[in-house]
């Protein structure tokens, strides 16, 4: 099974055999060099193959929503593969450098820049909606580093922001595989802040006219389960 693993082409082979390149030791890295002839290539920098998923995410050709009756408008097999690998490089990386390196420069920039296209401002180029809701994904996934490693506050702002979001997502006519993305993120995020969070996503829900996918619907009743040790 492992051989099969570790020649695999996937983008999260390829993540798996760069944290095991730099963790490993002793025999077990002797083994794993042998085995998988390190020798021959020189090892990847962490913050270099991480930009290269975002940006195949990015270029990856005819991507978009797949209809899921459960999940909704959710992101391609491809996609969800490539933020696994992302989120296990940034593990290895730690919060405080996912954070300044990927969050705040490589994906707040994206949902930036497709914020201002919808408001017509000049020269700023067209970001496709499977793009900035892939983003929107990714964010929760990485935000959930920052509360394991202890950074709540870092990850409520993240949330305050998505929170934003969501709440003007019916005035702004926000797409619907963005909503339900924006809220899956708020979702992941809701430790950091969950009254506040559980109160956003149920007038989310009230407020709209479509039909809520019932994974989203066993989330929004995750956030407001944490909610009750609070008010116990």
């Amino acid at each position: 099974m492992w051989h099969d693993v570790f020649i695999s082409p996937s983008a999260i082979n390829q993540a798996m055999q760069l944290v095991a390149r730099q963790r490993a030791r002793g025999e077990v890295l002797n083994c794993l060099r042998a085995f998988l002839s390190w020798e021959k290539n020189a090892p990847l920098d962490v913050g270099f193959m991480v930009s290269k998923l975002l940006l195949t995410i990015q270029l990856c050709p005819n991507t978009e929503f797949q209809s899921s009756e459960k999940f909704g408008e959710d992101l391609s097999d491809n996609t969800w593969e490539y933020i696994s690998a992302i989120d296990l490089l940034c593990c290895h990386q730690r919060w405080v450098w996912t954070h300044d390196n990927i969050i705040s420069k490589e994906l707040w920039p994206v949902m930036d820049k497709w914020i201002k296209y919808r408001k017509g401002h000049a020269n700023i180029a067209y970001t496709p909606d499977i793009i900035v809701a892939s983003v929107l994904r990714l964010i929760g996934r990485l935000g959930q580093l920052g509360l394991k490693e202890g950074f709540p506050s870092a990850v409520k702002n993240i949330s305050a922001v998505i929170g934003m979001f969501i709440q003007h997502a019916q005035d702004e006519d926000i797409p619907w595989g963005i909503q339900l993305a924006a809220v899956y993120a708020l979702c992941d995020l809701s430790p950091s802040n969950p009254e506040e969070i559980a109160k956003i996503l149920e007038a989310w829900r009230q407020e709209t006219p479509r039909s809520v996918p019932a994974a989203v619907l066993g989330s929004l009743e995750e956030v407001r389960a944490l909610c009750a040790p609070e008010r116990s």
